[in-house]
């Protein structure tokens, strides 16, 4: 059977504009300064585990976001790249995985870094209150 060539512009399906993503949101000043304290701080599951001081990159917790969302810059927690990226890091194992083999969550390691690092809080006097909260992803 033979079939004849279909012409451009003969489709009868509907084809939608690509929809773009609204522009990612800069770090204001404030938020710069909160998560370069962070980051000099070091790792906070190292100093926790007992490893010591160990270099460290930014973590956007991801309690009550969404799939695809980001935290706001001020509710990050410093972590190693192994403790982030890592094979036995936040992003290689999944939350239940990483809290399983850790014993702590990203709440926990949130309101450690803020204990032990008060300049990170003094950049949001905000973040305090919602630590004291006492929500835990656990309860």
């Amino acid at each position: 059977m033979k079939r004849s060539p279909i012409k451009r512009g003969t489709s009868t399906l509907k084809r939608t504009p690509f929809k773009r993503s609204a522009p990612k949101r800069r770090a204001n000043k404030q938020e710069r300064a909160h998560m370069s304290a962070q980051a000099d701080a070091g790792c906070i599951l190292c100093r926790y585990l007992g490893y010591g001081n160990t270099p460290a990159e930014i973590h956007h917790l991801r309690h009550s976001m969404g799939a695809g969302q980001r935290n706001s810059d001020l509710m990050t927690i410093p972590l190693c790249p192994e403790h982030h990226r890592g094979r036995t890091g936040f992003h290689g194992m999944g939350r239940r995985a990483f809290e399983r083999e850790y014993g702590v969550t990203e709440l926990d390691l949130l309101a450690m870094s803020q204990k032990n690092n008060p300049a990170s809080v003094a950049a949001d006097p905000g973040l305090h209150s919602h630590l004291t909260l006492g929500v835990h992803a656990n309860d």
